[in-house]
């Protein structure tokens, strides 16, 4: 290819990655990044029961040992013989009822 040809491609070339970098560079997010979270930080604290219950340092009662470690025997139990009965299939009737 001739010089002629490369020269003006290449200003070409160059001015249109300086308009894309001037694109990039335009601030126009903080707006939009000053509130960002809020929904998520909103939704957590309206899940907070008693926000002061972080400061209760009493111990909370419980089941007593033998009764939670039951429960606990019962729970892995659970893991390791799934129910026998296979859940029935739902079945679904369209149309009218008169079997034809």
């Amino acid at each position: 290819m001739s010089n002629a040809f490369l020269t003006p491609l290449r200003r070409l070339v160059a001015l249109a990655l300086a308009l894309q970098l001037a694109a990039c560079a335009h601030g126009s997010t903080p707006q939009l990044d000053r509130r960002f979270g809020d929904a998520v930080r909103l939704s957590m604290a309206q899940q907070v029961r008693d926000p002061a219950s972080a400061g209760n340092r009493t111990p909370a009662d419980g089941l007593d040992g033998p009764s939670a470690h039951a429960v606990m025997q019962r729970y892995r139990a659970s893991f390791a013989e799934p129910n026998a009965q296979a859940p029935q299939p739902v079945q679904f009737m369209l149309g009218g009822g008169s079997g034809k």
